[in-house]
């Protein structure tokens, strides 16, 4: 049903206006790319870095997307808070992460889940870029590798995916017929479905045609749509057609008999159950790159030959792998497993030993003295603020540079679509032209204040605008909407009055 995923990473870069997001993220994920996929959307930046088609780290030049500002919008940190650790973390050199670890803000778990869930939204974001230009380049290192379920971001996304690019990459006539693709992986294995999603992934079990499918009661037919292209995008359906013969069932798992005895578990039966044991995996997993065989097993330079195996056995013993019956947490178990014993390896050669050996006791280099926290955090960062941007654009509003305010505005809207942007966008598109701009202005402005019936801004920049249409029942009902908002602005009393009197004069 798409181009065929080589094919597609065979272009080094392009517009996600003609190669959806959806398919160019699984396309790295299923070839399974170490890369960076770099993203620009006017002044907004984002690297995406993908370790063996893993999405693992993202870098954002968005104020509100940093770990700091995340925290506090999810009510871990007030603002003197992040502050204060964001100043102590950059005077001594450390991640703010590891400074809420050592104050124990939040345990190692919880960091980690935080972290999880900032990569996911700052990723989330770049699927409402329907005009960005993306490019692949080398891996970056990523200090603090979180690995996301990739499946279910895809998934995810394409629920908030602009509908003029589902429209256009998703057409499909009522009567085609869609199957499950016996080849792919399936739902219910790969992501965790609702009922109702489950409803309407068994109903493709019986070949049913697409209008089958948009007139099911569980989903509105956008809802259907998007649904159906995620799992198009993931292999998981095709054109009936295309599906050919179904693949076997699975073999029948052997039966056991009387006779086997099982093994008994004792103790705690998982180890997702142990929150120390959960704290300690996150831990180890968030601090583990970049350190020295000496670091990873914690033995010093000098040591008798059996304290690296003891160590080794130790850690592995702490968080193995087969104690975890979540995924996720067996497979970073395994890396660290993996981690470890590349260390015992380094560290049981002689020739390896001696190298880091001599690494680890070389005189260190005098560090630099480091500026201050704030222009530390401005020259590393050179973050994009939404507030920031609005106020730029009012203010060369109120100044006249119509042109000037809506770049600013439109920015804003890049950062955080929110509708108090969104109507003063347009706003100053329709100051920009208002002969030509008035249609396209009402529109944008009845969005956003469907999506926000609270923004008073949108109401009024909707009524001044219909009102200059000479659609005075329009502007009518949009000032009244206003003045319900703000009932002692007596600017806009009179406005709703001076509309209601054109309008029976008009009669």
């Amino acid at each position: 049903m798409f181009q065929p995923r080589p094919e597609l990473l065979k272009r080094k870069e392009g517009s996600l206006d003609d190669t959806p997001f959806p398919l160019l993220l699984h396309a790295i994920v299923s070839t399974g790319r170490n890369c960076t996929l770099e993203v620009r959307l006017r002044n907004l930046e984002k690297q995406l870095v993908f370790e063996d088609g893993a999405l693992v780290g993202c870098e954002s030049n968005l104020l509100h997307e940093t770990l700091g500002a995340w925290l506090v919008g999810n009510g871990k940190l007030s603002d003197a808070q992040h502050h204060q650790l964001l100043s102590e973390s950059v005077g001594a050199g450390s991640s703010l992460g590891a400074l809420l670890i050592e104050r124990k803000v939040l345990s190692a778990f919880e960091l980690f889940k935080h972290l999880q869930a900032n990569l996911a939204q700052r990723a989330m974001d770049i699927f409402r870029w329907s005009d960005a230009k993306w490019k692949l380049a080398e891996p970056l290192e990523v200090e603090t590798p979180i690995r996301l379920n990739t499946t279910r971001l895809i998934f995810t996304g394409c629920n908030q995916w602009p509908e003029p690019l589902l429209a256009r990459h998703f057409s499909l006539p009522p009567t085609q017929q869609l199957a499950l693709n016996p080849r792919g992986p399936t739902a219910s294995e790969a992501l965790k479905l609702s009922a109702k999603e489950l409803r309407l992934w068994n109903l493709l079990k019986t070949k049913p045609t697409v209008a089958t499918l948009l007139a099911s009661p569980s989903f509105s037919p956008e809802e259907v749509r998007r649904r159906l292209y995620a799992w198009s995008v993931l292999e998981m359906i095709d054109l009936a057609e295309e599906v050919g013969v179904e693949a076997p069932p699975p073999p029948t798992p052997p039966r056991v008999t009387a006779e086997v005895e099982l093994p008994k578990v004792t103790g705690v039966a998982y180890l997702d159950d142990d929150v120390a044991a959960m704290n300690t995996l996150a831990s180890e997993y968030l601090t583990i790159r970049g350190k020295d065989p000496f670091d990873v097993l914690g033995v010093p330079t000098k040591f008798d030959g059996a304290a690296a195996q003891k160590a080794f056995l130790a850690k592995a013993n702490a968080i193995p792998p087969v104690r975890f019956k979540s995924s996720d947490a067996a497979k970073k178990a395994e890396s660290l497993l993996v981690a470890y014993a590349k260390a015992l390896g380094a560290l049981s050669d002689f020739d390896s030993f001696e190298v880091h050996r001599k690494r680890r006791e070389a005189p260190a280099q005098p560090r630099p003295k480091a500026p201050s926290a704030e222009a530390q955090f401005r020259i590393k960062t050179q973050l994009l603020d939404a507030e920031a941007q609005f106020q730029e654009g009012s203010k060369r509003l109120a100044a006249g540079n119509y042109r000037g305010a809506a770049e600013h505005f439109q920015y804003a809207c890049d950062i955080e679509p929110k509708a108090r942007s969104l109507a003063y966008l347009a706003w100053a598109e329709y100051r920009l032209d208002p002969s030509t701009a008035g249609p396209k202005a009402l529109h944008d402005l009845q969005a956003a204040s469907q999506s926000e019936p609270g923004c008073e801004d949108a109401w009024r920049f909707r009524g001044a605008i219909a009102a200059s249409l000479g659609r005075f029942e329009d502007a009518e009902a949009a000032f009244r909407e206003a003045c319900k908002l703000a009932p002692q602005s007596k600017q806009l009393s009179e406005a709703l009055q001076s509309v209601r009197a054109r309008k029976w004069k008009g009669l």
